[in-house]
């Protein structure tokens, strides 16, 4: 659907953002800022420590898609 994920104002406001991969599924709401934030972190490049050459023990925890309750 898009070439690249794209962050979408979800009010008239401006004040509730979504992420949004490339196939239009929706990664996370919130403020824009918190928007921009997952997008670098989706988009940054993998470091050697989170490629999978250091094993850290990270605990599991649910799948949370907004960080702002609509």
């Amino acid at each position: 659907m898009y070439a690249e994920p794209m962050i979408l104002p979800l009010d008239v406001n401006g004040k509730i953002y979504a992420l949004q991969d490339e196939k239009g599924n929706t990664i996370g709401t919130g403020t824009r800022e918190v928007c921009e934030v997952l997008l670098y972190i989706i988009t940054k490049p993998a470091s050697p420590a989170t490629s999978g050459r250091v094993r850290a023990s990270i605990p599991q925890r649910p799948n949370v898609r907004a960080a702002i309750a609509i």
